[in-house]
C-alpha cells in the first residue's frame, strides 16, 4: 500500500496549527502576566581549601559516627610520613638529583598514597599506577628489541625442517620470546627497587597486619607506589619526557636478567 503524499493531507492539518497557535500565545501571555519576578541564584562559588588536601580529610567526607573496629587494638596503630623533607628524599634517590622538583607537591603525595590510607578519602594512586605501568611495559619492551638478537630467540628450522622468514630489521623481535618485559620490569625487581630508595618510609597506607607486612601486602602496594610515580612524570610532562625519564632514571636502576646479557 503506497503511502499518501503529505501535500494532500496539509489543507486538513493547517486549521488546527491556527487554533492551536491562537490558544498557545494567549496562554503564554496570560502566563507571562500572572509569574512573578524571581531572582536568579547566585553561581556556584569554589571555596580554596585553607589546606591541600594530603594534609588533613575533607570535611565533607566525613560521616558524623565513626564505624571503625577491630579485633585487636594493636593492629589500628600505623604512622605514616607526614613530612615534605623525607618525601623529597626519597624522590632525590628515585629520580636523581632535583627528582623532587619535577612533581607539583599535590601530586607527589598522591602518587605515594594507597587507597587503604584514611579510606581513599585523601585520593589514592590507582589510575597513576595504570598509567605507568603502560609506560614502563612500553619502554622495557622498546630496549628488549633494540638489542642485538639474543642466544635462543629464533630457530633456524622447526619439526618439518622448514626455514622461517629472515630479515635483519625483524631479527631482534624475537628476542621477546626468550626475554619478556614483566622479567625484566615485574614485581620482584620494581619491589627491590622501591626498598633501594626507602619507600616504605613514606608510603601512605594502612595495612591490615601492622607487625606483619608481607601477608598484609607490602610488595604490591610498594609496586603500585612506583608505577605511580611514573604514571605522574608521564601526565606532568607528557609522553616523549616521561618515556625519557623512565629510560634514564628507572631502567638504570633495574639490573637486566642474565639471559639478556649473554
Amino acid at each position: 500500500m503506497a503511502l499518501r503524499p503529505l501535500r494532500t493531507r496539509l489543507p486538513r492539518i493547517q486549521p488546527g496549527l491556527r487554533a492551536l497557535s491562537r490558544t498557545g500565545i494567549r496562554a503564554s501571555s496570560t502566563e507571562a502576566t500572572t509569574t512573578k519576578t524571581t531572582t536568579t541564584p547566585a553561581p556556584f562559588e569554589v571555596r580554596e581549601r585553607a589546606e591541600p588536601r594530603w594534609k588533613s580529610t575533607p570535611a565533607g567526607m566525613k560521616a558524623p559516627t565513626v564505624l571503625d573496629f577491630a579485633k585487636k587494638p594493636s593492629n589500628k596503630i600505623w604512622h605514616v610520613n607526614n613530612s615534605p623533607e623525607r618525601l623529597d628524599a626519597m624522590y632525590n634517590r628515585l629520580l636523581g638529583k632535583d627528582g623532587s622538583k619535577m612533581l607539583p607537591e599535590e601530586l607527589k603525595w598522591l602518587a605515594v598514597t594507597h587507597k587503604s590510607f584514611d579510606q581513599g578519602r585523601r585520593g589514592f594512586n590507582d589510575r597513576l599506577a595504570l598509567m605507568g605501568r603502560h609506560t614502563l611495559t612500553l619502554e622495557a619492551t622498546k630496549h628488549i628489541v633494540s638489542q642485538a638478537p639474543l642466544p635462543g630467540a629464533r630457530e633456524t628450522k622447526d619439526a618439518f625442517g622448514r626455514k622461517p622468514f629472515e630479515n635483519k630489521q625483524l631479527a631482534s623481535v624475537d628476542n621477546l620470546s626468550v626475554l619478556k618485559p614483566t622479567d625484566w620490569v615485574g614485581m620482584e625487581a620494581l619491589y627491590l627497587l622501591a626498598k633501594k630508595v626507602d619507600l616504605l618510609d613514606v608510603m601512605r597506607w594502612k595495612p591490615r597486619l601492622p607487625d606483619k607486612l608481607e601477608s598484609s601486602g607490602v610488595q604490591p602496594v610498594l609496586n603500585g607506589a612506583i608505577l605511580a610515580i611514573i604514571g605522574a612524570l608521564t601526565l606532568q610532562h607528557g609522553a616523549a619526557v616521561g618515556a625519557q625519564i623512565v629510560r634514564e632514571r628507572i631502567l638504570g636502576q633495574i639490573p637486566q636478567p642474565e639471559r639478556a646479557q649473554a
